[in-house]
């Protein structure tokens, strides 16, 4: 497995590296957990037809793919004959982030929003390349108490979140591939809300 700092140290000019790390992504695509993907869309269609919630939430880059989720499996839904699919970014509220991070702690700006709002029937995914950012992993077990549905996808040896979801999405990587990871994760995105959507 070649890290992107080994593919820059051995790149001798920037079309080299740009080679490389397109070469890297091909080979973590390639690796894609198929079957994860497919129980995530059996959940989500479940979900749907229960009209439940779907909370997405990950830090960074990760919460930049949860609040896509928004709208790919949201807005995107929206038939003639049904609604979209009743989903929510806790990523994307800056009030309700830096008053629970301000007032309480930051690993609790998820968990906080989950104890006003989550249901048992309720589908909860996160997103994390180290698997072990604190206040997704809080989010996890909160959701497990609940009897939620819960949804992991990380990168690197998974952390602490790879064994405490339902469904675990996990994708090897080296510890400097938070950039092909987070992009593994826009491919699960958008394979799993474009199936749903068509």
């Amino acid at each position: 497995m070649s890290s992107l700092g080994d593919i820059f140290a051995t790149a001798a000019t920037p079309r080299d590296y740009v080679a490389g790390v397109r070469d890297r992504v091909i080979a973590i695509l390639a690796g894609m957990d198929v079957a994860g993907a497919v129980r995530l869309i059996e959940v989500l269609e479940r979900a749907g037809d229960g009209n439940a919630t779907v909370f997405v939430l990950g830090n960074g880059g990760s919460g930049a793919v949860a609040a896509h989720w928004v709208t790919d499996l949201g807005v995107n839904t929206i038939v003639s004959d049904q609604p979209g699919y009743r989903v929510v970014s806790l990523g994307d509220s800056p009030s309700s982030i830096t008053a629970v991070g301000n007032d309480i702690d930051f690993s609790e700006v998820f968990v906080t929003q989950l104890r006003a709002a989550l249901r048992p029937a309720d589908v909860v995914i996160a997103l994390s390349v180290s698997g072990n950012s604190l206040n997704v992993v809080r989010a996890i077990e909160y959701a497990n108490e609940v009897g939620a549905t819960t949804v992991a996808m990380t990168g690197i040896d998974g952390g602490k979140l790879k064994d405490l979801a339902d469904i675990s999405m996990h994708t090897e990587s080296a510890n400097d591939e938070y950039g092909p990871i987070e992009d593994m994760f826009s491919v699960f995105m958008h394979v799993v809300t474009g199936y749903i959507a068509q």
